[in-house]
């Protein structure tokens, strides 16, 4: 077991959670696909064995570096993705709608009708249920 690669890796799932959570996930989801890609790229020999080192061996299996790698990718990943599916349900609702009012000229009063006591009373149920407020009678 090479407590080194642990210690890398448990520092790179820190840098991706301090990003996730006071920078942008989005951000944090490049930076966690791209540097070990640009490691990939740059220090090739190095990376492949950083990720075939063996960490443990569990009935016969072993986990190398890559399947830790992997795991930190899923579970971040799923968070992210929380993370933005909950951003978008919240702020779906908070558009500002334009309310258009006519000039209080133009708004005329229809002449009332006689409405039966339950006919009124369920237009005002109604009228509740909406959220709109009801103007008491004088």
């Amino acid at each position: 077991m090479d407590i080194i690669s642990l210690l890398i890796l448990f520092i790179y799932s820190i840098i991706i959670l301090g990003i996730l959570v006071y920078i942008s996930p989005i951000l944090s989801a490049i930076v966690m696909i791209v540097v070990p890609v640009v490691f990939l790229f740059i220090i090739s020999d190095y990376a492949v064995s950083f990720f075939s080192i063996v960490q443990f061996s569990y009935s016969g299996i072993q986990i190398y570096n890559l399947h830790i790698l992997l795991f930190i990718w899923s579970a971040y990943i799923g968070i992210i993705a929380y993370a933005e599916m909950l951003t978008w349900y919240l702020l779906r609702g908070t558009q500002i709608k334009p309310v258009i009012q006519e000039p209080p000229a133009v708004q005329e009063e229809q002449p009332k009708k006689p409405v039966s006591g339950l006919n009124d009373f369920f237009q005002k149920l109604f009228k509740i249920l909406k959220g709109e407020k009801i103007k008491p009678k004088p």
